[in-house]
């Protein structure tokens, strides 16, 4: 096989395997469909940016796709004090930070009424350290996915929202999709996703495919390799062979890419095939803790132009 044919195989899944029996077949539709995105409520934390109205605006189309609910949060730092301040005035200021926190907040929720019509959305504007309150209330609220703008690690910004934003995809246990920012609108046809080639791909391929089906879009699952001579005919078989009859072959493509250096290579693949979002597990055990660590994510997430939808296999 030469390096050109390697570098461009997408791989069918309909390829021929061991028999199974209709029981267990069944099974393993049941398991992979109990895996597939699921969203009910969705998380939107906002600093009142420019990038944080895009990814209001994606937010919304999300829960439109799912008939979810919106929950916007402004999370606002805590009123200069000091040890020899009277407990009436620390009192009298909180009350005041509060007051301007929420009279902000009636303002973002009127400046959006228009784009919410058709949503069922609530706000919230809570005193504390941005990440550790969004991640508070996303547990609180049992909220399915977060969605939230960074400015990328090339502004100003980075030392706030992105920092936000990074701190947000490291620790939350609920999937984080985050924007960088954008010119208009992000419409999704292609998403990508890089794979290890063990069974706990059928976490993530299987929850981005509940997120693809809802759009009509292709999700490009991509195995990187250190050189062409590792091409491993079994992984390719067993992945084809335990794909086949549980996913739906025309939303889902299988590629085996030679490629050293990972971020490089998620990054020419998605310039090559027009991808719209990409798909990211942020666990640090087994082959990822070396080739996936999470400071690919952080790059990714970063430093690409790129939303990401970054997923936590580890909890």
């Amino acid at each position: 096989m030469t390096d050109d044919q390697l570098n461009s195989m997408p791989s069918s899944i309909n390829g021929p395997g061991k028999q199974e029996s209709s029981r267990t077949r069944t099974q393993k539709r049941e398991q992979f469909k109990e895996r597939l995105m699921q969203v009910n409520r969705i998380l939107v934390p906002t600093d009142y940016s420019e990038n944080a109205d895009l990814a209001l605006v994606l937010a919304v189309d999300i829960a439109k796709q799912f008939d979810a609910e919106l929950l916007v949060v402004h999370a606002y730092h805590m009123p200069f004090t000091d040890e020899h301040m009277p407990p009436d005035m620390v009192k009298e200021l909180l009350a005041a930070q509060k007051l301007r926190a929420d009279d902000d907040m009636q303002r973002y929720a009127g400046k959006h009424r228009t784009d919410l019509k058709w949503t069922k959305v609530q706000f919230k504007a809570m005193m504390g350290f941005a990440s550790e309150t969004i991640l508070d209330i996303a547990h609180t609220e049992k909220v399915d996915l977060i969605v939230v703008g960074t400015q990328g690690a090339n502004s100003i910004e980075d030392r706030m929202f992105g920092t936000v934003t990074w701190n947000i995809i490291k620790k939350s246990d609920i999937p984080v999709i985050a924007l960088p920012t954008h010119n208009e609108p992000v419409s999704i046809k292609n998403v990508m996703v890089p794979f290890e080639g063990t069974d706990q791909d059928y976490d993530i391929i299987g929850y981005l495919l509940g997120f693809t089906a809802k759009y009509n879009a292709t999700l490009h699952a991509v195995h990187f390799m250190n050189d062409t001579n590792s091409y491993n005919k079994a992984l390719v078989d067993k992945l084809q062979t335990g794909f086949r009859k549980e996913i739906d072959a025309e939303r889902l493509q299988l590629h085996f890419l030679a490629e050293k250096n990972i971020t490089e290579g998620i990054k020419k693949f998605a310039s090559r095939n027009q991808v719209d979002m990409i798909g990211m597990v942020t666990h640090n055990h087994g082959l990822f803790s070396t080739i996936f660590h999470m400071s690919v994510t952080r790059n990714i997430a970063l430093y690409s132009q790129i939303p990401l939808l970054a997923y936590n296999c580890d909890k």
